[in-house]
């Protein structure tokens, strides 16, 4: 089942900690402001099984999924590292609107929703969520990363003996060389 977005994510543990702690860094408030457009959510909705919508398990709210996201491309962690540094800091938990209370999704679970939105959602996402940025001037665009397209191919790993080979027909063909120019050396002589 298709959640958008979750249940409110301040609890009573959120209301004791000190300001600092529950104000987000700059750069995570212009971030956090800029993701709180609900129309970003439009292309998960509609990639979503239309049978799917209503029935089933329920997802992960898709607001906090697009949040995990973008910490996940922001900082280049896998899975597994996301899923344990973001349920390791306020700040992050806060951000991507996990309270202290709440389990933050298994690894396995944002996989499988990315896996099921496709690349072609995710590219969408992105590309909307950078317009809105630089429409909005809050952001400067200031690099861009590029995925490379990696081709299988076979590697010849080296082993000792593979090694011993390519060391010995090295030491032949410099034998052969330094023989022909000793040969010519004393074609020279007295």
């Amino acid at each position: 089942m298709l959640r958008l977005v979750g249940p409110q994510a301040e609890c009573l543990f959120d209301v004791g900690l000190p300001v600092e702690v529950r104000e987000l860094p700059d750069d995570l408030a212009a971030l956090d402001m800029l993701l709180d457009d609900r129309a970003l959510l439009t292309p998960i909705g509609e990639a979503w099984a239309l049978s799917a919508r209503r029935e089933g398990r329920p997802s992960i709210p898709m607001d906090r999924y697009l949040r995990l996201m973008v910490i996940k491309t922001r900082t280049g962690w896998g899975y597994e590292t996301l899923v344990r540094e973001v349920s390791d800091s306020i700040h992050l938990r806060r951000f991507c609107r996990f309270a202290l209370t709440d389990c933050v999704p298994n690894e396995s679970t944002v996989r499988k929703l990315t896996r099921r939105l496709g690349p072609d959602v995710i590219d969408e996402i992105t590309r909307a969520v950078i317009a809105k940025a630089t429409r909005g001037r809050r952001f400067t665009a200031r690099a861009v990363r590029i995925d490379s397209t990696v081709v299988e191919s076979d590697i010849r790993y080296p082993n000792d003996a593979a090694l011993a080979t390519d060391a010995t027909r090295v030491l032949a063909r410099e034998a052969r060389e330094g023989q022909g120019v000793g040969r010519q050396g004393r074609a020279r002589g007295p």
